[in-house]
């Protein structure tokens, strides 16, 4: 089967055998057997200035560990299973739910993330790249790439294991009343919001 099959103005990705993300305006129409899920609303990042993402590593377990189970439900069986996420501008809601989507194969199906990055190529050009949380012109690009590459390391070296993550934990240290802290190499390197005056 092929990786990508055109249907109206809009490109479904086949990511395996019952499971694909797609982007547009709408949703997609008139499918038999098929389920469609949104979480642009659920999932949002809050920005500071003008950054957009990517999600952050709560919503990424989360995500994935939600799309697994639904892969499993015996009451979707037979349906083809679709992460549908809007692709009006400025193209966040599209980006973002690319990522979680490549996170997810990443984490769950286990593919590198050139792989996975490989399943969006429709969408390339479309991917723009994410930026730091800071007022003014951004120096660098953090693509999408970067992000799964980086979530690829997390998993390989054992400092994101998707059995044992705690959500809680993450979400109390990550508020700023906590400290706005995340650990990057657990128990070795921390990362904090920045320096306060």
């Amino acid at each position: 089967m092929s990786n990508i099959f055109k249907t109206r103005s809009f490109i479904n990705l086949y990511v395996l055998d019952k499971l694909y993300w797609v982007s547009d305006l709408k949703p997609p129409q008139n499918f038999k057997n098929a389920f469609f899920f949104n979480v642009d609303n659920d999932l949002k990042y809050f920005p500071f200035n003008k950054d957009f993402g990517p999600l952050n590593l709560a919503m990424v377990h989360r995500y994935s560990r939600e799309l697994a189970r639904l892969l499993r439900d015996k009451n979707y069986q037979e349906n083809k299973i679709f992460h549908y996420c809007t692709s009006e501008e400025p193209l966040d809601k599209l980006i973002n739910g690319a990522f979680l989507m490549g996170a997810f194969m990443v984490i769950i199906l286990k593919m590198s993330s050139d792989e996975a990055f490989e399943k969006f190529k429709p969408y390339h050009s479309l991917l723009r790249s994410y930026r730091d949380a800071s007022k003014g012109e951004c120096f660098y690009n953090c693509t999408l790439l970067h992000c799964l590459q980086g979530l690829e390391h997390a998993v390989r070296f054992g400092w994101y294991d998707f059995r044992t993550f705690n959500v809680k934990e993450y979400e109390h240290y990550e508020r700023v009343e906590n400290g706005d802290l995340n650990w990057i190499i657990p128990g070795k390197f921390v990362a904090f919001m920045g320096p306060i005056e």
